[in-house]
């Protein structure tokens, strides 16, 4: 059994999102990125315009998950067999991807394609710091607490947090 503790990784619901994107749409970047369809996104630009008080988040969950420039380095260390894909709203965002697993334990608490109460099957989690699931309504990424200290310590903007079961 692993022992350690994991986060899910949320969108805090003070963020403020990204408006007025040119191009930044769910036709172009759809929420759910599959192997082939991360092949077909090329490195075109969306941009959007910054109001008077508006502060980037380091991670950008609509209309798909990209992370900032800041945590680019962090997640291709954290994870080797991450890829990514360089978009270009500025301040500069990467399109991850990392092939799912299906860890999500039936023991969670599911409503709607979209989880209440994550639990993570505890095979999934040997080697791993990051872990990509899904579900019908909604991307996960969870995070081992050696990751989520060295995302912490980076102060990242527009995330909670969110500790997770492990259940064998």
């Amino acid at each position: 059994m692993i022992q350690g503790e994991w986060f899910w990784i949320k969108k805090n619901p003070d963020a403020v999102p990204i408006n007025g994107a040119k191009n930044f749409n769910r036709k172009n970047y759809p929420y759910f990125i599959d192997e082939e369809t991360f092949s077909k996104i090329d490195d075109s630009v969306a941009y959007y315009r910054r109001g008077s008080y508006f502060v980037p988040c380091d991670i950008i969950f609509e209309p798909t998950f990209l992370i900032s420039e800041k945590l680019y380095r962090l997640f291709s260390l954290l994870e080797p067999n991450m890829d990514f894909n360089k978009k270009l709203p500025m301040p500069l965002y990467w399109l991850p991807y990392l092939k799912t697993s299906n860890a999500i334990h039936e023991k969670s608490e599911i409503i709607q394609g979209k989880p209440k109460k994550l639990v993570i099957k505890s095979e999934f989690l040997e080697e791993k710091r990051i872990l990509h699931c899904t579900l019908p309504a909604s991307d996960i990424w969870i995070i081992s607490l050696e990751a989520a200290e060295c995302l912490l310590r980076r102060q990242p903007i527009g995330i909670i947090l969110e500790q997770v079961e492990i259940s064998a």
